[in-house]
């Protein structure tokens, strides 16, 4: 029976993002919004629509795990505190859309400005815009801190453990599909606020992690300094996010890794506050930031050694850290010394298992069918992977 929704593509390389050895050549044959195999070759019917790209390489559509689509990584993000609304959201409908067009099919915002990105998503699904698959973090589950000055309309304060639960559930009643927690302070906020300082006590953590799971949601958790970050996993956290001191404490990485809590490094962000391409950003937070840079690395590397999961997060919308530039930090990973394969692992099949996700991440049969093709062999050169590619599926639909 014909199928006017199949479509056969085959190019020089196939990755499948699981962190497996390349198949050269590969192939993917796409039916409705799935995919129905792949291989080395594929046998196919007569009438299915064939696409072929010889120099090019097949992988699935990537995945960023840490994204704030409400700004624009602007040196001074306040500039922008007192646009309306609607302003706001048209531009994260744009940033959205360089996102995609640049290979990246899902983006988990992990702090958004007044829930507004429950809207994009309704429009997104209403057909109004194109945006990558949006998973969704509403408000930032915090203590009372000076950081919420810093991005008004992004942090949820709560005090005490059935405040931290209140809080957890308005956002789940607004629409998160995950659970965002401050467990340190931040390099972006008040100097007097410090990223290696502890901010949620132990119960307030359980009670936020206890809630989130009972309702079925995934918790991440912000956290710079050892503390936070022990804290956090001993709470259950899935996710940690940024984890620049890590490496003050091997024992806190193998348990990361034992109970298979993963990282999510962002080692993007803290270089654009750091080394900023431009002025503006203020010099307290610069010096946070620089005080970091090797911190970062040494983390990284010793979640390398310990088999800590990583998942690719780029932060983006701290300084200088644009939206559709995402690809950026594969190359920093891989500086560190991930392998290519491993990196591009980390930004699909293995960012979808730190979501949650068995629909997406990997090519393979049954799965939504988001893939990208890309001009160059990534798996020997990641910087191929910072090139627009020249295709992008998102469920079967053709979007560049």
């Amino acid at each position: 029976m014909s199928n006017p929704r199949a479509v056969l593509i085959s190019a020089g390389a196939l990755i499948d993002g699981s962190g497996a050895p390349s198949l050269r050549p590969g192939a993917v044959l796409i039916e409705g919004d799935r995919i129905h195999s792949i291989g080395a070759h594929i046998d196919a019917p007569v009438d299915v629509t064939r696409i072929d790209f010889p120099d090019g390489t097949i992988t699935p559509g990537l995945i960023d795990c840490h994204v704030h689509l409400s700004d624009a990584g602007l040196a001074d993000a306040s500039v922008q505190d007192r646009d309306a609304p609607g302003l706001r959201i048209l531009r994260m409908a744009e940033h959205a859309r360089r996102t995609l067009l640049a290979g990246f099919t899902t983006v988990r915002d992990v702090g958004g400005r007044d829930h507004l990105e429950f809207a994009l998503r309704r429009a997104a699904t209403e057909g109004l815009v194109r945006t990558p698959r949006l998973i969704l973090a509403g408000k930032i589950v915090s203590m009372t801190t000076a950081g919420a000055s810093s991005w008004p309309g992004m942090y949820r304060q709560a005090d005490g453990a059935s405040e931290v639960v209140k809080a957890v559930r308005e956002q789940v009643a607004a629409g998160a599909d995950v659970i965002k927690i401050m467990a340190t302070g931040a390099v972006l906020a008040p100097g007097h606020e410090r990223p290696t300082s502890a901010q949620f006590t132990r119960e307030e953590l359980r009670a936020a992690v206890d809630t989130a799971h009972a309702l079925g949601l995934r918790i991440a958790a912000h956290a710079h300094g050892i503390d936070g970050i022990r804290r956090a996993v001993e709470a259950g956290v899935d996710t940690i996010e940024h984890g620049t001191h890590l490496h003050e404490d091997a024992g806190v990485a193998k348990e990361m890794a034992a109970r298979g809590v993963f990282l999510v490094p962002t080692l993007k962000a803290l270089a654009g506050i750091a080394e900023p391409e431009g002025p503006g950003v203020p010099e307290d937070m610069r010096a946070k930031a620089q005080e970091r840079r090797s911190d970062r690395d040494r983390t990284f590397r010793l979640a390398l050694e310990a088999g800590v999961p990583i998942a690719m997060g780029t932060d983006a919308a701290t300084p200088f850290n644009r939206h559709g530039e995402n690809a950026e930090e594969l190359e920093l990973m891989v500086s560190l010394g991930m392998r290519p394969l491993a990196a591009i692992a980390a930004a699909s099949g293995a960012a979808a298992r730190a979501l949650g996700r068995d629909d997406i991440g990997v090519l393979a049969p049954g799965r939504l069918a988001d893939v990208i093709v890309w001009n160059g062999m990534p798996h020997e050169d990641i910087r191929a992977l910072r090139r627009a590619p020249i295709a992008v599926f998102l469920g079967g639909e053709r979007v560049v």
